[in-house]
């Protein structure tokens, strides 16, 4: 019994050891690295409560989530305003998502390339539902294109081919499918030349079998392709 005794008290101190070991080693930040912090210039930082987390266990943080404090029905509440995250471990933030007050996000930027350029820039409206999306198509630091997008999916999309920051490209849906796509052949902010989709009118009366209000006369003038500041008619200059 006395010898039972000796080797669970044995057991017991080596691995006491062994966690205080464990606990020394995972204090020591890597050399010559720095401390990676919460990048005040992506969201508000402001009076924001910061909580970290370290997912790949190098003693840096790659997670960063911001509060914020508001009073409600006399308490105190926390609230999720901003999230960073580095994917990749090198101190870059990757993905950027700010928050509404019900939770809901407002916007979000994504590197999608790693090089600390973000490449997508989404909007979202107060439902959280997507409305707009740019994009850095050829990851030159700078957005090249611009999505809009409604309750029925995407709207259109404006391109910008001759890195001008003008769209020179129109492309038109109804309900998400491409219908149109007008062009700017000659990037004088006029269009130049249109092709219309093999099936855009079998699109546009299905989408008229279903429309009501505003939308059906709209589709009635032949005015699906596109608001008016999304697309030029065919001779006449761009949006500004």
């Amino acid at each position: 019994m006395l010898n039972r005794l000796i080797i669970v008290a044995a057991i017991s101190t080596l691995a006491l050891g062994c966690g205080k070991k464990k606990s020394s080693k995972s204090a020591t930040k890597p050399s010559g690295m720095a401390e990676a912090k919460v990048d005040g210039s992506l969201c508000d930082t402001e009076k924001q409560r910061v909580q970290t987390f370290d997912m790949n266990r190098d003693n840096r943080a790659d997670v960063w989530k911001l509060y914020r404090t508001e009073e409600e029905n006399g308490a105190a509440i926390q609230l999720l305003s901003c999230k960073q995250i580095d994917f990749n471990y090198d101190g870059k933030k990757d993905l950027v998502t700010g928050y509404g007050r019900l939770g809901n996000k407002e916007f979000e930027k994504v590197d999608l390339d790693w090089d600390g350029r973000f490449d997508a820039y989404y909007i979202f409206n107060e439902k959280g539902r997507k409305i707009e999306v740019h994009r850095d198509s050829d990851f030159d630091g700078n957005y090249d294109s611009k999505e809009i997008w409604n309750e029925k999916g995407l709207k259109s999309i404006r391109r910008d081919r001759n890195a001008d920051k003008e769209p020179d490209v129109w492309e038109q849906y109804v309900g998400g499918k491409l219908v149109a796509i007008l062009y700017d052949e000659d990037f004088d902010g006029r269009v130049d030349r249109r092709e219309d989709a093999a099936d855009s009118e079998q699109i546009k009366e299905q989408e008229k079998k279903s429309a009501s209000g505003d939308t059906e006369k709209e589709l009635e003038e032949g005015q699906v392709e596109a608001p008016k500041e999304e697309a030029p008619a065919e001779g006449k200059e761009g949006p500004e």
